[in-house]
């Protein structure tokens, strides 16, 4: 059986070394808001979608009870990334999902 990593990495024609640096990582579900650092390589922030109307965050999420092979529940925001290294790229209030997630060799482990 494969898991989600196994999915992505056969869509990889090129692979880095892997990298053993410290993360620093916040996370507050309730706010939905994150940050992430690895220094010299990524640095990341999370926000709540806002309502382009009240100007107020608005909340949305995601329920994947069966068929899914990522998570079983995630809350959506904004994303501001910048990754540096071998691998460039940037983006700004763009597409972020929070959630907690439960891997084995096996896959996605769903709550009993």
């Amino acid at each position: 059986m494969s898991n989600v990593f196994s999915v992505y990495g056969s869509c990889c024609e090129q692979f880095l070394d892997t990298l053993f640096l410290p993360i620093a990582l916040e996370v507050d579900f309730d706010q939905r808001t994150a940050t992430a650092h690895i220094p010299g390589v990524l640095t990341s922030r999370a926000r709540p979608l806002i309502n382009k109307f009240t100007g107020e965050p608005f909340h949305v999420a995601l329920a994947r009870p069966s068929g899914s092979v990522e998570f079983t529940y995630a809350e959506l925001g904004l994303g501001t990334t910048a990754v540096t290294g071998g691998l460039d790229m940037a983006y700004e209030d763009s597409y972020a999902m929070l959630c907690v997630l439960h891997f084995n060799q096996d896959g996605l482990i769903r709550a009993q």
